[in-house]
């Protein structure tokens, strides 16, 4: 009796086993095509995150170094006059065309004491992809050095969410100043300021 329930014991044992062994081949097929799945993704969302970056003049490899390519490659080039075009890694040229107190100007989120400012910059995309473009990436400083607003107003005006390859687009920024001129415009490490 005694080896008829050890062969039972036995024969269940191997039926169980050889159950897990074909559910444990489709359990790592579908493990591995999910790693797969996941990698792929990830190495997306890697480029997505360089082109903000760039975008924004960050530089991914040391946030010590420059992060626009201005032609020159003396530091002192970061710093440039309005109408003058800085050229970034990421493949935008951009300038600053104007910086404009605009008191007829309704801002969406006013705040007592403070005034409109329009920024008027043309980018360009020197690339060969389509360009991201964000209207907030550019800060505003007003003449004590002091952070502008960025206003929701801007979206008013004909904002892209990303320029083509080899293409222009002219963009109208609004901020909210609490002090006033000189301003000066930032985008990455370089600086637009008015005379």
């Amino acid at each position: 009796m005694k080896k008829i329930v050890l062969g039972l014991i036995a024969t269940m044992a191997i039926v169980v086993l050889g159950g897990c062994s074909s559910g444990s081949d489709e359990t790592t097929s579908s493990l591995e095509t999910q790693v797969s799945d996941l990698k792929t993704e990830n190495s997306d969302l890697k480029k997505k995150v360089t082109a903000y970056e760039g975008l924004l003049g960050l530089d991914e490899t040391d946030d010590s170094e420059e992060s626009s390519d201005v032609k020159d490659s003396d530091p002192s080039s970061n710093e440039l006059s309005l109408n003058e075009e800085g050229s970034f890694r990421s493949g935008e040229k951009i300038s600053i065309k104007s910086i404009e107190e605009n008191p007829n100007l309704e801002l969406y989120e006013p705040k007592d004491g403070e005034h409109p400012v329009v920024v008027t910059a043309t980018v360009e995309n020197t690339s060969s992809s389509p360009l991201s473009f964000n209207s907030q990436a550019f800060d505003l400083y007003d003449g004590n050095s002091e952070l502008c607003t960025f206003d929701a107003s801007t979206y008013d005006n004909n904002i892209p969410n990303s320029i083509a390859s080899g293409k222009k687009a002219t963009v109208i920024i609004h901020y909210s100043a609490k002090g006033n001129g000189p301003y000066s415009v930032t985008f990455g490490n370089a600086s637009w300021s008015q005379d």
